[in-house]
């Protein structure tokens, strides 16, 4: 999963930074679903993640690894009017997801994660806010760009701030399963998607295109949610 999401995020803005669709975007909306991710579970246990993946990372040619990356950014900052080709894109995502694909990989990690305990009511209303904001995080980079740029940055102030609870909004490294993640991992890449897609394309033109965008971006939490709300009930 963290291979995926590693690649799809360097995909996303390494294409927004050399595309001629792009020129005058900026990379804000390519972070906006790590605020989700921070407000699920709260900075601290992020940190604690990133502390004890950093070694086994490095180890895994990780630096080597953000190299095109960073150099692909470099290029394009410092050279706006040249044209860069778009695989460019496609092979810094590649090598930036190998280290991630190379542990789970040595690991053998089994695909299931089980929590400390089971969702509580408040953990429950913390997902079903979370799912709320990947939905509006969705209408933030497919709907018009003025309201969407002024919601993206309340969205990301507000998750912002709910991130520096001790357990996040949704206690997610407590209470979330398998599921849970996979729902969000679904809504973040809706979200890079959605990023693409308005600038390339003319389907955010319409209402339909717009809600599409949103209900890909929260739906599939909050199902998740709901279905662990009934079976706690």
């Amino acid at each position: 999963m963290a291979a995926v999401l590693v690649g799809a995020f360097v995909l996303a803005s390494t294409l927004v930074s050399i595309l001629p669709a792009f020129r005058f975007e900026s990379q804000f909306p390519t972070i906006l679903p790590f605020f989700a991710w921070a407000g699920a579970t709260g900075v601290g246990h992020v940190a604690n993640l990133g502390r004890g993946l950093l070694e086994p990372w490095r180890l895994a040619l990780g630096y080597v690894s953000v190299a095109p990356y960073v150099l692909v950014m470099l290029v394009s900052a410092a050279a706006p009017h040249l044209t860069l080709p778009w695989w460019l894109a496609v092979v810094a995502a590649l090598a930036a997801a190998a280290p991630f694909v190379i542990l789970a990989v040595r690991a053998g990690t089994p695909l299931a994660i089980d929590p400390i305990k089971d969702a509580d009511p408040g953990s429950q209303r913390g997902t079903f806010l979370i799912g709320i904001a990947l939905m509006l995080m969705g209408y933030a980079v497919a709907g018009p760009s003025v309201s969407g740029a002024v919601l993206a940055v309340l969205l990301a102030v507000g998750l912002g701030v709910v991130s520096m609870m001790t357990h996040g909004l949704a206690r997610a490294s407590r209470t979330w399963r398998l599921r849970h993640w996979a729902a969000l991992a679904l809504g973040s890449l809706a979200v890079w998607a959605s990023v693409l897609l308005r600038g390339t394309t003319e389907v955010f033109d319409t209402a339909w295109g717009v809600l599409g965008a949103v209900l890909a971006a929260g739906v599939p939490l909050l199902v998740v949610n709901a279905r662990e709300s009934r079976r706690a009930s």
